[in-house]
């Protein structure tokens, strides 16, 4: 890979299907063991419904290939994303599929509340962010930074979870402001949810 063929574009809704192929791969691992097309859905949805403002949304392609994305929003929620989902999940019949789906609705729900509430007026909330080569990851944060400290805003928050490598924040400038434990999800290990913040200079 050469930096030079690296390129930070916009990101628009003709992206949703390569975004959504890149997250298929990025969680095949943990979500493993889940039916494929539940899983698929899950990926599709969590795409669509973090692209909430096409205004702070980048991609970056190498050789015209999409290779990471990131989105930002100072608000929360994607009613239009929720009305996909709703459609999406009426070919599931089983109660495990639909235990499943309602999990995932209520968890990006809850998890960006909980951003919310330890966001100011002025702040901002990444709220996907995926790289898929080393090196683009970097540049996407870089360039979501430049593009946020244009529009004025203070800090940027995001939230991740144990499933996650939530320690790539903290090495990139990342503070943890708040963590909170979700025995729920798994009997044998807590589901942790992690919200990091970070000052845009």
């Amino acid at each position: 890979m050469s930096q030079d063929c690296l390129h930070v574009e916009p990101f628009t809704s003709e992206d949703i299907p390569a975004a959504v192929e890149l997250t298929v791969a990025a969680w095949s691992d943990a979500l493993e063991s889940w039916d494929k097309e539940v899983a698929r859905v899950v990926c599709e949805y969590s795409v669509r419904y973090e692209f909430q403002d096409p205004s702070l949304a980048l991609k970056i392609t190498d050789g015209g290939v999409m290779k990471g994305f990131i989105f930002a929003s100072n608000t929360s929620g994607n009613p239009v994303a929720d009305e996909w989902y709703s459609q999406a999940r009426e070919k599931f019949h089983s109660k495990e599929h639909n235990e499943i789906l309602d999990m995932v609705l209520s968890s990006s729900h809850g998890n960006e509340n909980m951003v919310v509430r330890e966001m100011g007026e002025k702040d901002v909330m990444l709220t996907f962010f995926l790289s898929a080569q080393k090196g683009c990851g970097k540049r996407l944060l870089a360039a979501m930074g430049d593009l946020l400290k244009s529009r004025n805003y203070k800090n940027m928050f995001l939230w991740t979870d144990i499933t996650c490598n939530h320690g790539y924040y903290p090495h990139h400038g990342f503070e943890l402001v708040n963590e909170k434990a979700f025995d729920k999800y798994d009997a044998d290990e807590p589901f942790v949810v992690y919200i990091y913040k970070k000052e845009i200079k």
